[in-house]
């Protein structure tokens, strides 16, 4: 009965919460996008109410603009991936540029050229080859690259986007913290480095203690005479790998808070201009969303907590003389015999 309770109420719940883990780790369903968010402020209803509230304030005039606007999606532990979408944003109305006589309508993101070639026909901007930032919608002058093997952003055709690796093999760590005191920029990105490099060991460590805590139970409840283990063991591998799952998960959590809504001018895509879009434009922050592996991640953790508490029970509980749970012990048995005496 014993048993039976063990591998119902403990065993099963450790081992989904490693198969959750191992699903998160090689998963990009970490974030999402709200398509339907975008479809609906980016139409022309959304941003025009917004530009006649601020119109009403101030004598700015504004104007939309189909501007090219780089999202985050396919978040993995590894990297993720710089959407890009043109879509219909707010923005200040620029002044007209005049070239060769004519007038030209200034817009961001868009670089005018008279070379037929590298024009793209769906925006009409002039395209730069290869620069791990696409001009035009279609990717189509990001394909066919060479790519170098140490290169951190680079095209994938599989989910149509410019992938960016986060990866600890890609980013070696200076052996002096001296050198990066003097650049912001550098500090903001060794500091970010040693963040996910703790993370990322706090989510190994997490399955890895789990499975010692089963390895420990597999030892005391399958191994004949093998109840030398305390069976508290199993709480305290238990609770280790949920502080650890805890920590990583915490991390991560501030990573993507920080970058999504704090984002300094050296993070991905965010200079000048696009601050200024992002200023005007408040939903943008609000299109990415917690995805899939971020909630089954949640459900590991959670599972592992349950399975701490249910171990303490066990141990506080169900457990013998000297703190020891003892399964299949061959115990000696003796039975009092009365012999009957004769006399001689």
């Amino acid at each position: 009965m014993k048993v039976s309770i063990l591998v119902i109420l403990i065993v099963i719940p450790m081992l989904a919460s490693i198969g959750l883990y191992c699903y998160s780790f090689i998963s990009t369903r970490w974030s999402r996008i709200d398509e339907n968010l975008i479809q609906h402020y980016s139409s022309r209803k959304g941003p025009q109410r917004l530009q006649t509230n601020i119109n009403s304030n101030n004598n700015i005039q504004f104007d939309l603009q189909t501007i090219r606007h780089a999202f985050r999606s396919r978040y993995g532990l590894f990297g993720y991936c710089l959407d890009y979408k043109w879509i219909n944003l707010l923005t200040i109305k620029p002044q007209p540029t005049y070239q060769y006589g004519a007038q030209t309508p200034s817009t961001l993101f868009c670089e005018r050229c008279n070379q037929t070639l590298r024009i793209c026909t769906e925006t009409g901007c002039c395209m730069t080859r290869c620069d791990n930032i696409p001009d035009c919608p279609t990717y189509i002058d990001e394909k066919d690259c060479t790519r170098q093997y140490s290169q951190k952003r680079y095209y994938w055709p599989k989910g149509n986007c410019m992938w960016q690796s986060t990866w600890i093999g890609d980013q070696a760590l200076p052996r002096y913290l001296s050198t990066y005191r003097n650049s912001p920029k550098d500090f903001h990105y060794y500091v970010k480095r040693i963040r996910y490099y703790i993370m990322f060991l706090l989510f190994i460590a997490a399955p890895i203690l789990t499975f010692l805590a089963l390895l420990i139970i597999f030892c005391t409840n399958c191994v004949k005479r093998f109840y030398s283990i305390p069976f508290a063991f199993v709480s305290i591998f238990s609770l280790a790998s949920f502080l650890c799952g805890a920590g990583a998960l915490g991390i991560f959590l501030y990573e993507w808070i920080q970058e999504r809504l704090h984002r300094p001018d050296f993070t991905y895509e965010l200079n000048q201009a696009e601050a200024l879009v992002v200023a005007l434009n408040p939903w943008l922050i609000e299109v990415e969303r917690l995805g899939l592996a971020f909630w089954l991640t949640v459900a590991a953790i959670a599972t592992t907590l349950f399975t701490t508490i249910l171990s303490c029970c066990f141990c506080c509980g169900l457990q013998s003389e000297k703190s020891k749970l003892r399964f299949r012990i061959d115990n000696d048995t003796y039975e009092i015999v009365h012999m009957p005496t004769y006399d001689d």
